[in-house]
């Protein structure tokens, strides 16, 4: 044995610690077969689901900035609310945004911070009812989102076992 290669061994260099190669971190999508596309029909449906409420909400996100900004005071003028109000609005704003991108890549994180935000929604007029108006809709819909979420993951799991 060299010099050389003496010092690359004792440093490690070269030796290799895993014996297989690792799994791929997103499984490779494609053209699917018909009987591949029937096998993933739920997980499909849980997908654009995840996208659709992306959408939704990041039009919520930038209305909260909107609010934030002050682009039309008239609609709400942040300065002027309620101080629990205000921070509500800030949070949403982000958390809004960020629970979208997760919701759209389908990440588990995406789903657990989007389920957080609607939750939080949902619950909001319970904890304090001057935080939000007109909230027997926005309660109704979040409540009904999140039964929809959690029908599709449990019909998507059961396709995946």
């Amino acid at each position: 044995m060299t010099t050389s290669e003496a010092s690359r061994e004792s440093a490690g260099v070269g030796t290799r610690f895993v014996g297989q190669a690792p799994l791929p971190a997103i499984p490779s999508v494609g053209a699917l077969t018909a009987a591949d596309a029937e096998a993933a029909r739920w997980t499909l449906i849980l997908v654009w689901f995840m996208r659709t409420i992306a959408v939704v909400w990041i039009f919520k996100g930038l209305f909260n900035w909107t609010i934030m900004l002050g682009v039309d005071p008239a609609v709400a003028n942040i300065l002027t609310m309620p101080g629990p109000l205000a921070a509500t609005i800030c949070f949403f704003a982000v958390a809004d945004l960020v629970a979208a991108v997760g919701l759209w890549l389908a990440a588990p994180w995406g789903g657990v911070l989007w389920l957080l935000c609607a939750a939080t929604e949902a619950l909001a007029p319970v904890l304090n009812e001057r935080a939000f108006s007109g909230v027997g809709l926005a309660v109704a819909l979040n409540a009904a989102l999140i039964v929809v979420y959690f029908a599709l993951n449990i019909m998507a799991a059961r396709e995946r076992s």
